[in-house]
């Protein structure tokens, strides 16, 4: 029913949602009612579509309102993800989010914040190896 951007990796597993929604709408032995199936529909769709769209309003140039919840936002997942390069607790309970297993209010949970806060991302980045490939001689 959409298409998302797919540096974040959720069209596969919205599609697969898609399909077990309509399975369920099939599975009464008549024709969905489309009211009853948009709805049902979007509430697979809401959650990831915000996610996405949400992402790339963090980038200049994308148009959109942005929010001081949007501006809030970026900052906070900018350092969730570099202290998640360094912290494996952090950097699953992002996968889990990103991969449709965890609903994104789980990136706010207390336990999760405070780890977010308590790393530096100044020496996070300092620490972050050098991944860039050089040619060989």
């Amino acid at each position: 029913m959409c298409s998302f951007n797919p540096i974040y990796g959720q069209g596969m597993s919205v599609a697969a949602l898609e399909a077990l929604t309509l399975r369920r709408h099939l599975r009464r032995g008549v024709a969905p009612e489309p009211r009853r199936w948009f709805r049902d529909l979007a509430r697979v769709v809401d959650v990831p579509w915000d996610m996405s769209a949400g992402g790339d309003l963090a980038f200049p140039g994308v148009p959109g309102r942005k929010t001081v919840k949007v501006h809030l936002l970026s900052a906070y997942l900018a350092r969730l993800h570099a202290a998640a390069g360094h912290d494996a607790r952090l950097a699953t309970a992002f996968i889990r989010v990103s991969g449709l297993v965890a609903p994104p209010q789980s990136l706010l949970h207390p336990r999760v914040v405070l780890r977010v806060l308590r790393k530096d991302p100044r020496v996070a980045a300092r620490r972050s190896p050098d991944l860039s490939v050089t040619p060989s001689d």
